[in-house]
């Protein structure tokens, strides 16, 4: 008996209908496992490529293609309120941070920069990897690696620019009457502790040219008592009895 067209068993070959039957792969079937079982290394991935230029960008700006990289770092373009605490937390690491030194004139005038002083080049270059570009207090950090075989930059390296010994201790009181003196003084702070019984601990800084009030440097025992010093006379009006004149002064912590 012939067999019907709808009969598939006496048309098919033996050796196809023992075959299996596998299922067409689809296209997000053949990517999806791809991916499983060829997974791109996250080296290569391209998040992490852009970082690692953006990393050599910041090192390549910063270094200003010196031959070797060095411990010293100087910032710019910082607040005026900036202290070394604010620097410290910026690093991933507070040990990697030898020295903070603040860049002030002869005025004691704040410049906006200081020199980063850190235990070694590779904590430099770390920091700047990590830090290039952020900002503090609304301002973005300006970096430049010092050479210290460099005349120019040397001025901005130890021991050209030197940093002070009692940071955090030092007041700069400024706007006091013209005709003032450190005995004057002397008995104004006799409620504060000073570093030292004698004059020296009261410094006259240089004051700009026809100006019509004066300046001191105040040293202070602590930094608790220099806090203390500068929440009961900034801002404020300070009056001898001899003067009539009424000076608003302003006090602030020399780092």
């Amino acid at each position: 008996m012939p067999a019907r067209p709808s009969d598939t068993s006496a048309t098919t070959p033996t050796s196809l209908l023992k075959r299996p039957i596998v299922p067409t792969p689809r296209a997000w079937d053949s990517l999806k496992g791809r991916q499983a079982a060829d997974p791109v290394p996250v080296e290569d991935s391209q998040a992490n490529i852009e970082l690692n230029l953006k990393k050599l960008n910041a090192i390549s700006n910063v270094t200003k293609k010196k031959q070797a990289y060095s411990p010293y770092l100087l910032i710019s373009q910082l607040p005026s309120t900036v202290m070394p605490d604010d620097i410290r937390r910026l690093a991933d690491s507070k040990d990697s941070i030898k020295d903070i030194i603040f860049h002030r004139n002869q005025f004691m005038e704040f410049q906006n920069k200081v020199t980063v002083v850190f235990r070694s080049a590779t904590d430099a270059v770390d920091f700047i990897t990590q830090k290039y570009g952020k900002f503090v207090g609304g301002h973005k950090l300006n970096m430049t690696m010092l050479d210290p075989y460099n005349p120019r930059d040397k001025r901005s390296i130890p021991p050209n620019l030197r940093s002070e010994p009692f940071s955090g201790h030092l007041v700069l009181i400024s706007g006091l009457p013209a005709a003032s003196r450190p005995d004057h003084l002397r008995t104004e702070f006799r409620r504060f502790q000073l570093m030292d019984t004698t004059e020296a601990a009261i410094i006259p800084v240089p004051s700009k040219r026809m100006a019509s009030s004066c300046q001191y440097l105040i040293r202070l025992s602590s930094r608790s008592e220099a806090f203390r010093f500068v929440r009961t006379y900034h801002n404020t009006f300070f009056q001898y009895k001899e003067f009539r004149k009424r000076c608003p002064i302003r006090t602030t912590i020399i780092y």
